[in-house]
């Protein structure tokens, strides 16, 4: 049997870093700790860039200045790798909401206290429940849907985040968090743009909702709605079901890889028909049927995308399923037809 390459090591020790840090996270009591948590989180997320970076056979360790081939050394004469930091630097965009979120925990590291841990965990809870769904995203992205994290958790059973008795000692807690913490906390995230500071990667929060009534065969503990789909109405019926629904900022996933981006959707549809048909006319055909984004950049979907479109938050904007290429093509296979939907004579190819 063939040797793993080292970079097989190295991934999985990310991964079980990264467990670990979760382990540390979900404990019940005294067992729990935001200090491990932040120590594993921080190792795991070096060990996966570090694998990603050997595997593609990039440069991983300080070198000399002025010295391209003399590399640093550690006491022990190892070879000095990258930080946490210095990854970050090279494999995603300043203004990126993952590097924002990781960096976020790398400064909160100097300012845990023990003592004070309910608290800090109280008010940061977004931030980590988006590192570890990052962590999940970019392992999936960098190696494939086999190196998930999926298969060896499972949704938490807790009490307190449904129970009305505990709201005051959440609070309490928020009330109690340490001036350096909060002080940390608050210049960090004044330093980070708006768009930034809202995105489910940078914080991730749910709300959960108790729900009663008969129970069917089809019904799953959990359900996962969009807050955004529901008005005040639907809120209200909703408690009426059984289980917990839990809504998030979060929005469809599209893994199934079949979405299309917008200029590969219009490329298909051009393919197909006997005429010239770009991002352009894509656009102003898919705004005619009211389906993807509201406008440029947004997150909030027009009300007929339902089936013909998905977020993917790996692109951040909105891709585009077969079945619209599809419709796009039975309406535009005729001069006439093009006309009508676009608003101007088509060009032949």
């Amino acid at each position: 049997m063939a040797r793993p390459p080292a970079w097989r090591h190295t991934l999985d020790e990310g991964r079980r870093q990264a467990l670990v840090a979760i382990d540390f996270y979900n404990r019940p009591g005294d067992r729990r700790s935001m200090a491990d948590f932040i120590v594993h989180i921080h190792l795991a997320w070096q060990n996966l860039l570090h694998a990603d970076r050997m595997r593609k056979k990039a440069e991983i360790f300080y070198r000399e200045l002025g010295k391209q081939r003399k590399f640093k050394r550690n006491p022990d004469g190892s070879k000095k790798t990258w930080d946490l930091t210095q990854c970050l630097k090279h494999e995603f965009q300043e203004n990126d909401p993952i590097r924002a979120n990781i960096e976020f925990f790398i400064g909160l590291r100097n300012h845990i206290e023990h003592r004070f841990q309910d608290s800090i965990l109280t008010v940061t809870a977004a931030e980590a429940h988006a590192c570890i769904i990052n962590f999940e995203s970019e392992v999936i992205r960098r190696f494939g849907e086999s190196e998930t994290l999926g298969n060896e958790l499972k949704f938490p059973v807790f009490i307190q985040s449904l129970s009305p008795s505990h709201y005051d000692e959440q609070r309490i807690l928020r009330r109690q968090l340490p001036s350096s913490v909060s002080t940390f906390i608050t210049e960090y995230e004044r330093s980070l743009a708006e768009a930034i500071r809202s995105d489910e990667r940078y914080a991730y929060r749910l709300l959960l909702l108790p729900m009663k009534g008969p129970k069917t065969d089809a019904d799953m503990a959990l359900n996962f709605v969009r807050q955004d789909d529901l008005s005040r109405e639907d809120l209200q019926a909703l408690v009426g079901r059984e289980g917990s629904v839990i809504i998030a900022e979060k929005y469809r996933n599209a893994a199934s890889g079949d979405e299309m981006l917008p200029g590969a959707a219009a490329a298909a549809v051009e393919s197909r028909i006997p005429y010239k048909f770009g991002l352009n006319e894509f656009t102003t055909v898919r705004k005619e049927w009211q389906i993807g984004p509201v406008k440029f950049g947004s997150k909030e979907q027009l009300p007929k995308s339902d089936g013909y479109c998905l977020y993917s938050p790996t692109f951040n904007r909105f891709t585009y399923l077969p079945k619209l290429v599809e419709r796009m093509v039975s309406e535009l296979d005729t001069a006439e037809k093009y006309k009508k939907l676009v608003g101007k004579l088509p060009k032949p190819k």
